[in-house]
């Protein structure tokens, strides 16, 4: 597998890392290990960088700068947010400093001219190898209440109509959703592929509106990234889910150099599997969270995905797409990341037994317990 490691070195504004001691502890793995990429963002200090890149290449390491895109850049200047059906802005919230899920349309044209100048005045002169970008969606079940129903600004509006969908009616169908207690309150028809289908007609034409528009806006800048001289690597939900917020993988993985899905099951904050659905059944009611895990096929758990479900995912990955680099968990926070190592030796030997190309050991590799390392190395080790 190829190994990837990742690492929050703080919000735009402050440094929550320290250079010598990410070196230091650095150290240690290089010293024993192939790593290929080294993922780390988004505070804002080129020398920083600069120092870095310069211990990495001692150790044939690439470096990539993560960049959240339709996410957090308002600390650079204003950007048009995403609207739910009923004209709303949606809810902020944090979990660590620097961070606050406030997404943008990615379909306003503005956003997208100041994603690039924000570019070239600032990342682009970054001593890195790649851009590595994050928040390549529209808001998930954890940004609450009904921010999934999301973009009806102005410009989505007039894009939807020209797509087919009769706005109104898909307003109400959204509305009255809340009100079905059948355990599929949006009439999913079928899931295959890592796609959903719905029975409404312009629900289905809105989602796909949804992942066509994510996929669009990505392309192009990826482009635009790439004419600079970066390789471009995405961060996504675990495809099992991704879709609904914008990430169809099957498009995504043709355009960008490497794919990382979160598969993030201690996790209970954005990304994370249970989290997730569980924010899908507040959102709903159990009766729906419990459908929606057996309709991707997970037969044991009713608020996670099991090891058996996670390996069958790992597997039809590995034979469907190329550069896929599964993250994983293997930080710990208080309260937020409840990975032990117990888990890190489960996932390791799925990664392993599912023929995975790759991993990336998510997503803060200075929260990393000793003990979660030691286990990958071992686990590596005995597959090389």
């Amino acid at each position: 597998m190829r190994r990837y490691l990742q690492i929050f070195s703080g919000g735009f504004a402050k440094q929550e890392v320290k250079i010598e001691e990410l070196k230091s502890k650095l150290e240690k793995i290089l010293k024993l290990i192939k790593i290929d990429g080294l993922i780390i963002g988004w505070y804002e200090n080129k020398e920083f960088y600069n120092i870095l890149k310069n211990f990495l290449e001692t150790y044939g390491v690439k470096l990539y700068f993560w960049l959240p895109l339709f996410s957090e850049l308002s600390y650079f200047g204003k950007f048009s947010e995403v609207r739910d059906y009923k004209g709303n802005e949606i809810e902020k919230f944090s979990f660590q400093e620097g961070e606050n899920f406030e997404f943008y349309c990615p379909n306003n044209m503005e956003n997208i001219e100041n994603i690039k100048r924000i570019f070239d005045e600032k990342i682009s002169k970054y001593n890195v190898d790649g851009i590595f970008i994050d928040k390549i969606r529209y808001p998930a079940f954890s940004n609450g209440n009904d921010a999934i129903f999301t973009c009806f600004c102005e410009k989505c509006v007039e894009d939807m109509k020209k797509y087919g969908i009769n706005i109104e009616e898909l307003k109400k169908y959204i509305e009255n959703s809340f009100n079905k207690k059948n355990g599929n309150p949006l009439e999913i028809k079928q899931y295959k592929e890592f796609k959903y289908e719905f029975e409404n007609e312009n629900l289905d034409k809105y989602f796909k509106f949804k992942n066509q528009s994510i996929f669009d806006k990505v392309q192009e800048l990826t482009n635009y990234f790439r004419k600079k001289g970066f390789e471009v690597g995405f961060d996504i939900y675990a495809p099992n889910i991704s879709y609904l917020f914008g990430q169809d993988i099957n498009k995504l993985s043709e355009i960008a150099d490497f794919i990382k899905p979160m598969y993030y099951r201690k996790t209970f904050a954005p990304a994370g599997i249970p989290f997730e659905f569980q924010k899908y059944g507040e959102l709903y009611d159990e009766k729906a969270k419990k459908y929606l895990l057996e309709l991707i096929g997970e037969k044991y758990l009713k608020d996670n995905i099991s090891n058996e479900q996670m390996l069958r995912e790992i597997k039809e990955i590995s034979k469907k797409y190329k550069n896929i680099y599964i993250g994983i968990d293997f930080n710990k926070k208080d309260g937020i990341a409840l990975s032990n190592p117990e888990y890190i030796e489960e996932v390791m030997n799925i990664l392993h037994e599912g023929n995975s190309e790759g991993i990336v050991l998510s997503w803060d590799f200075m929260s990393i317990p000793e003990e979660h390392i030691e286990i990958f190395l071992k686990k590596e080790a005995i597959n090389e």
